[in-house]
């Protein structure tokens, strides 16, 4: 088998993360308390505006005062909703959610799958990059309700600071794990029994989950 890079279809991609990490309980109830601080800061807001509309109307800037006094309590409540609500999705959805620009490759040594950390600001051409040769794949698991595709065997963790120059960060690198380590994507690709396919033409077996 030549060289090849699967197509992966990069809005069903991020359709599929989204739609693993918000069955996750814990994403349910950080989204539910980011909804109660945006309440509590609209509710702030215009408890404050009855407030000062209530007859008698206070003259002069009071009334501005008293708006004014509610957004300023709104503005932390909503700042906390918004903090809660992308923290929930970075932390339940990690490591998944992280995955920018996600290609899988394959030759006829072994697969590669690489993605850029987008929270990685201060490497804007870093990429991780776990591989495994098909002598080393002890099998693979698709978990169909998913489509979350796990490789199981011997892998290998390379990061590059820079992927256009090659330069690698050794300290974040490492050889091969154990024989049962693992790493695993979601599988969004054009053609997917092409992939499924070619990993049967090396006898690697794949278990349906």
């Amino acid at each position: 088998m030549n060289d090849k890079y699967y197509n992966i279809v990069q809005d069903k991609y991020a359709a599929l993360i989204k739609s693993w990490y918000t069955q996750k309980w814990s994403w349910k109830m950080l989204h539910l308390l980011s909804w109660l601080f945006l309440l509590a800061g609209v509710t702030a807001i215009v408890g404050m505006t009855v407030m000062a509309l209530q007859p008698p109307v206070p003259a002069g800037d009071a009334v501005w005062t008293m708006i004014l006094g509610g957004v300023a309590m709104a503005c932390p409540l909503f700042c906390f909703a918004y903090v809660t609500k992308t923290q929930a999705v970075r932390c339940v959805g990690k490591p998944y959610t992280a995955m920018r620009n996600p290609f899988l490759y394959s030759n006829r040594s072994g697969i590669q799958f690489g993605y850029h950390d987008c929270y990685d600001f201060k490497r804007a051409n870093s990429m991780i990059v776990h591989q495994i040769a098909y002598a080393n794949i002890h099998h693979v698991e698709m978990d169909r309700a998913q489509s979350l595709f796990t490789v199981v065997g011997r892998t290998e963790r390379v990061e590059y600071e820079d992927v256009t120059t090659g330069r690698i960060a050794y300290e974040f690198t490492s050889g091969q794990f154990g024989d049962m380590a693992s790493f695993s994507f979601f599988l969004a690709l054009e053609n997917e029994q092409e992939f499924f396919d070619d990993l049967k033409s090396y006898g690697v077996e794949i278990k349906y989950v």
